[in-house]
């Protein structure tokens, strides 16, 4: 089958060359990323811009926001009415990163503190953010994430993900890829609506550069059974490829 190439920035400014089989359709593309040091373990969600409306509307409702703007982007933050969550909105014209603090809003010396730790670039092919000064400061973890009606396809580094890869080997995919099939976690009802289906699985596929998981979206989710069986599915995926640089 053929296959659709893009290129998306991902949230460590690293360039992630994809082509994604045509029988996935066309995605919207996530991300998310972590960082650690010292006094420092935190984790920020990228997404489409304008996003982050629904936080005051359905996730949060009656919150308080706030906004500061700065060079490139507006730094947002939004806060529950009786402060028991809040969040860090960095949004740019084409893209967003959100973080969560689980209790109220850091006060605003300490809020302007953290901004100054990373450096949120943002274009229409993807947005980064990295650490202002890598000393002190690590980023061990970064996702890139399609979704659509259909499928969630998941990217990370092969440095990072290859460790939880099954033992034994798998199927060599005809772009050389390696295939596994992987339990997805499913209620029991959910389950039996797609036993015995290309739904019933999570899918990994790895190469030297990347490993991917992809979960194809069907009956479980009260969606309809996808036109792909099991040999067209692996058929598709022989033009699965992942680059990154």
């Amino acid at each position: 089958m053929s296959g659709t190439e893009t290129t998306r920035v991902t949230p460590s400014g690293q360039r992630l060359h994809l082509t994604v089989p045509t029988a996935f359709g066309p995605y919207r593309w996530y991300g998310s990323t972590r960082f650690t040091g010292p006094r420092m373990a935190r984790q920020f969600f990228l997404a489409p811009a304008g996003e982050h409306r629904v936080i005051p509307t359905k996730i949060l409702p009656g919150a308080r926001t706030s906004v500061r703007s700065l060079r490139g982007f507006d730094a947002i933050v939004v806060e529950a009415a009786d402060r028991s969550d809040s969040a860090l909105v960095l949004a740019g014209p084409h893209h967003e990163a959100t973080t969560w603090f689980g209790g109220p809003a850091p006060e605003a010396g300490a809020l302007a503190k953290l901004v100054d730790t990373f450096r949120f670039v943002d274009s229409a092919d993807g947005a980064s953010l990295t650490p202002a000064s890598d000393l002190l400061v690590q980023q061990p973890d970064v996702t890139v994430a399609g979704r659509n009606a259909d499928s969630v396809l998941m990217v990370r580094r092969a440095a990072e993900a290859l460790p939880t890869l099954p033992d034994w080997a798998g199927l060599t995919l005809a772009g050389g890829l390696e295939l596994w099939k992987a339990d997805r976690n499913l209620e029991s009802g959910q389950a039996a609506a797609v036993a015995g289906t290309v739904h019933q699985w999570r899918y990994l596929i790895a190469g030297p550069q990347a490993v991917m998981d992809l979960v194809l979206l069907g009956p479980e989710s009260g969606r309809p059974q996808t036109g792909l069986d099991g040999d067209s599915l692996v058929d598709a995926l022989g033009s699965l490829t992942a680059v990154w640089n």
